[in-house]
């Protein structure tokens, strides 16, 4: 006698599920590349995948700025100490109570000119800047 069986074939749903998590994660890491290789300087990644020769040159002027007001004492200085470097200094202003100097600078890269947002913080003297147009 012979004996029919039904066999239902099963299907993988976690395969199906790997792909509904890899393709948002994928556009996630896109997009924070392409925001990232707006500014990497700004955003603290100044590496290979999104440093370009001005950026390099960005670099440079940035840790000069930063080697300044670490030398200075005063915040007040910070200024006159990052003029001496070569980046000309468009607007400075000191918060007093907070030991902290905003400026606002310009410098010569590769291809032109660059312009940045610099703030100075306190006492451990933390360096953070933004790019801005000139």
């Amino acid at each position: 006698m012979q004996r029919w069986a039904l066999v239902v074939r099963r299907i993988d749903r976690a395969r199906g599920r790997r792909w509904w998590l890899a393709v948002p994660a994928a556009l996630v890491v896109a997009v924070a590349a392409v925001v990232v290789s707006t500014d990497p300087v700004g955003y603290g990644v100044p590496f290979w995948p999104f440093l370009s020769r001005a950026d390099r040159d960005d670099l440079r002027v940035m840790e000069a700025v930063a080697g300044a007001a670490r030398a200075e004492g005063d915040p007040a200085r910070v200024p006159v100490a990052v003029a001496a470097d070569g980046v000309e200094v468009l607007a400075s202003r000191l918060n007093a109570p907070h030991g902290a100097v905003w400026m606002r600078v310009r410098y010569h890269v590769h291809d032109g000119v660059r312009c940045r947002e610099v703030m100075v913080l306190g006492d451990r003297v933390q360096v953070t800047s933004r790019r801005v147009d000139c």
